[in-house]
């Protein structure tokens, strides 16, 4: 009786540590989580776009329990959709991504021909700052933005140099890297800036047209990369369709566990080499 007693209150005793303690793990996992969420909030911020972290939280929380749900129903299975259910949690940083991209194209396309204004309104007399402020107002965004974010930090007492020291940081392009550092380097050095800006100019159209053939001509190459990445996903799919049962061990089964594991990396092994292969650096 003594025995079973102690045996009793022993695992009482365990399975309250183990609850304990996993609440622990759980309740830091949410505060990494939620930092994570704050630190993407002001890279939203970055983007000139207000989020409130709250919000967010809770947006990528509705996400994950959709993506549950949609795959539980979809395979049948619980198990995939707790497995598949993270990546909601990560849609946000994927969106940012994809606009941060989208904004470095825009502004890199209305930067080159901003260049050639700059250098115009310098040979008519106005100055490097009286320029770029012009240029602020004419374009739209996202280039309209970050020149008038120039402008206030000079009105605030910010060197010109280091304003634009400043927004070649926020923006990481080459394109502006180029422009900021010979532009700093003329400006201490001395020389005649309406002449650089047009040499400028002149070189990103050239490269920007050396990257439109090459993109030409490894259009073949990505096309394949994208083809081979989804046929696994499009074949499953349609077995699925097929034959449920033929399919569904893969998801059930420990074993299939471990092939789509195997079949996840070898893709991305084959995704990686192909990108390597397009990739060429102008």
């Amino acid at each position: 009786m003594i025995f079973v007693l102690m045996s009793s209150l022993f695992a009482g005793l365990s399975m309250f540590l183990i609850v304990s303690e996993s609440m622990n793990i759980f309740e830091q996992g949410i505060d990494v989580y939620r930092q994570r969420v704050v630190k993407e909030t002001k890279e939203f911020g970055e983007l000139y776009i207000k989020v409130d972290p709250q919000r967010l939280l809770y947006l990528n929380l509705l996400i994950s329990l959709i993506v549950f749900i949609f795959v539980s129903l979809l395979t049948r299975s619980a198990i995939a959709g707790l497995v598949v259910s993270p990546s909601g949690l990560f849609l946000s940083k994927l969106w940012i991504t994809i606009m941060r991209k989208r904004r470095l194209r825009l502004f890199n396309e209305q930067f080159i021909d901003a260049i050639g204004i700059i250098s115009n309104a310098l040979k008519s007399g106005l100055s490097l700052q009286q320029a770029i402020a012009r240029v602020a107002a004419q374009y739209p965004v996202p280039l309209s933005q970050e020149l008038s974010m120039v402008g206030k930090e000079v009105a605030l007492g910010v060197p010109l140099e280091q304003a634009l020291i400043n927004l070649s940081k926020r923006i990481e392009s080459e394109d502006l890297d180029l422009f900021v550092t010979a532009t700093n380097v003329v400006k201490d050095a001395g020389g005649n800036l309406s002449e650089m800006f047009d040499t400028i100019a002149d070189t990103l159209r050239e490269r920007n047209t050396i990257q439109g053939k090459i993109k030409a001509l490894t259009a073949q190459g990505r096309m394949q990369g994208i083809v081979i990445g989804f046929m696994p996903v499009v074949l499953g799919f349609i077995l699925y369709k097929l034959d449920p049962n033929l399919i569904m061990p893969l998801f059930n089964d420990p074993i299939g566990w471990a092939i789509l594991f195997i079949i996840a990396v070898f893709e991305a092994i084959g995704a990686f080499f192909i990108a390597k292969i397009v990739r060429i650096d102008v």
